[in-house]
């Protein structure tokens, strides 16, 4: 019987050893379980910030490259626009050295009319000087026709006491743009 007492008390021994052992493990095992858990949980916290982060830099991104394309395409715009205004007072210019001389005398005369002063002298232009010279005849006062010729396509340059102003058809065009160009990019790109 004491071989038996002692074979039973070493299997129940044994049997404590092994649920305490199964136990052991069990708890290992869920707490390894919980600290996965724990691990994934943190891991997909910190995968979701960095794709709202991801996302945030991409809209940045985006936005930049939207407004840039923006500002392009409003300069790209503006160009166009520039081009055309350029193109309609080069036009002008042309058509303005194409008047008949009838036309041309008139213009002048209404240009040294508001321009020009008593005593005043006159440079014409070489392919204008029969048109000025007509233009200051029919004046209510008296200037002086230069026999120089100004340096200018068409028009002319006057000569006061103590000034020069340029009337070059240049200088009136560029004066006119100066007033109406924004009356005529309003009719041009309504």
């Amino acid at each position: 019987m004491g071989n038996e007492n002692a074979a039973n008390l070493i299997d129940r021994i044994l049997a404590d050893a092994k649920n305490a052992a199964d136990k052991a493990l069990a708890d290992a095992e869920a707490s390894c379980l919980s600290i996965r858990a724990s691990r994934d949980a943190e891991i997909e916290k910190r995968a979701e910030q960095f794709r709202k982060e991801r996302e945030q830099q991409i809209n940045v991104i985006k936005n930049g490259c939207r407004t840039r394309a923006e500002l392009d395409g409003r300069k790209d715009t503006l160009r166009a626009k520039r081009a055309l205004l350029d193109g309609v007072f080069a036009d002008a210019y042309a058509k303005m050295l194409t008047l008949s001389s009838d036309k041309r005398t008139a213009l002048f005369l209404s240009i040294l009319k508001k321009e020009a002063k008593a005593n005043d002298t006159v440079a014409p232009a070489k392919a204008d000087r029969d048109a000025i010279a007509k233009a200051i005849s029919d004046l209510p006062f008296s200037v002086k026709l230069s026999s120089q010729d100004a340096d200018a396509e068409a028009g002319f340059v006057l000569f006061g006491d103590g000034y020069e102003k340029d009337c070059s058809m240049k200088a009136i065009l560029r004066e006119l743009r100066d007033a109406e160009e924004t009356n005529v990019a309003k009719i041009l790109f309504r």
